[in-house]
C-alpha cells in the first residue's frame, strides 16, 4: 500500500498524566511515511499546559495550541483540522494510547478512493477515526451544535451522505479513560442526569439526518420512538453483544453485578427507570429542536 502522510489531532482537557503517555506512544509509532501530531489544549486547569511545554514543546513532530478558555471538543478539533497539513486527518482522544502499529493498521482501510472515513473504534466512529481532509473541509468539520456526544456520528454520516464509504478495521490502542465510579447518592444522581442530557443530542442527530442510517443506528420505531429495549440495555450492560446482565454504564463502570434473582430484579427495574428518563430528556429536546423523538 502507498501509505499517506497523516495529521493526528488530539483535543485535550485536564488529562496531563495520561496525555503524556499518549504522546510518548505516538512518537514511537511504526509508520513508513510522515505524520504530525496536533494537540489542542482546550482550556485545561490542571498541569496539561506545563506538561506539554516541558516535554514536547521543542519536538518538531508535535504542534501545541493552548486555548485559554474551554471551547468544547468540537471547536477544539476544528481548530486542529484547519491547520492540519496532510491529506488524512485522524481524530484520537486524549486518553487513548496507540500500539506501535496502530496508525499503519488504521491506514490500511483507505484501500480505495471511494473510502472517505476509517475507524477502529466501532459504530460510526469516535476516537481512532480517520478522514480525508478534503471531505472534512467540504462538510466544515465537526458540527459545533452538538457540543459533546453524537458529534462523531454526525460527521461520519455527512461523509457517507457525500457518497463515500465508511470502513471499520482493527487498529489497536488502549483506552485509558480511568473514569471512576461516582461517589455518594448525589454524585450518582448527577452522573445519571448528565448521561440523560447527552442523549438529547439523539434528537439533533435525527433532525439533521432523517434517513435510514439514523433510524437503524438509534433503532427508531414508528418514526419517533427509540426502541425501549435499546435504552434499557444502556443501563443493564447488554448494549454490547456477549455481555452479561449487570447494572452498569457504557463508559465501563459497573454498579451492581448480577449474582442473585434479587439482583436481576433490581437491575431490570433500574434499567426501566433509566429508559423512562432517557425518553423524558429526548422529549424536552424534541421541543427544543422541533423534531419528535423519544
Amino acid at each position: 500500500m502507498n501509505f499517506p502522510n497523516v495529521s493526528i489531532i488530539i483535543a485535550a482537557h485536564n488529562n496531563a498524566n495520561i496525555l503524556k503517555k499518549v504522546l510518548d506512544a505516538m512518537l514511537k509509532l511504526d509508520y513508513p511515511k510522515e505524520y504530525e501530531i496536533i494537540v489542542i489544549n482546550d482550556g485545561s486547569k490542571d498541569e496539561t499546559k506545563k506538561m506539554l511545554n516541558q516535554n514536547f514543546g521543542k519536538n518538531p513532530k508535535i504542534t501545541i495550541i493552548n486555548l485559554e478558555k474551554n471551547q468544547g471538543v468540537c471547536k477544539a478539533r476544528n481548530t486542529a483540522i484547519k491547520i492540519a497539513k496532510n491529506n488524512i486527518v485522524v481524530n484520537m482522544d486524549h486518553d487513548c494510547i496507540p500500539e506501535k502499529n496502530w496508525l499503519k493498521d488504521l491506514m490500511l482501510g483507505f484501500d480505495s478512493e471511494k473510502v472517505g472515513a476509517v475507524t477502529s473504534y466501532g459504530g460510526y466512529g469516535g476516537t481512532s477515526t480517520a478522514f480525508r481532509k478534503n471531505l472534512l473541509d467540504k462538510v466544515k468539520g465537526y458540527d459545533e451544535d452538538y457540543g459533546y456526544y453524537r458529534e462523531d456520528t454526525d460527521l461520519t454520516f455527512k461523509i457517507i451522505e457525500l457518497g463515500y464509504e465508511f470502513k471499520q478495521v482493527k487498529a489497536n490502542y488502549v483506552h485509558d479513560h480511568g473514569e471512576t465510579k461516582p461517589k455518594g447518592i448525589f454524585g450518582l444522581i448527577k452522573y445519571v442526569i448528565n448521561r440523560w442530557k447527552y442523549h438529547m443530542n439523539d434528537v439533533l442527530l435525527y433532525k439533521k439526518h432523517t434517513n435510514k442510517l439514523t433510524k437503524d443506528f438509534l433503532d427508531i420505531k414508528f418514526g419517533f420512538l427509540v426502541n425501549p429495549l435499546k435504552d434499557i440495555s444502556l443501563a443493564t450492560g447488554t448494549w454490547k453483544a456477549g455481555e452479561k446482565l449487570k447494572l452498569s454504564s457504557p463508559r465501563g463502570i459497573t454498579f451492581l453485578e448480577n449474582k442473585t434473582p434479587i439482583h436481576t430484579i433490581i437491575i431490570l427495574l433500574v434499567g426501566i427507570g433509566y429508559m423512562l428518563g432517557l425518553k423524558f430528556f429526548r422529549a424536552i429536546a424534541s421541543i427544543k429542536y422541533g423534531k419528535l423523538l423519544i
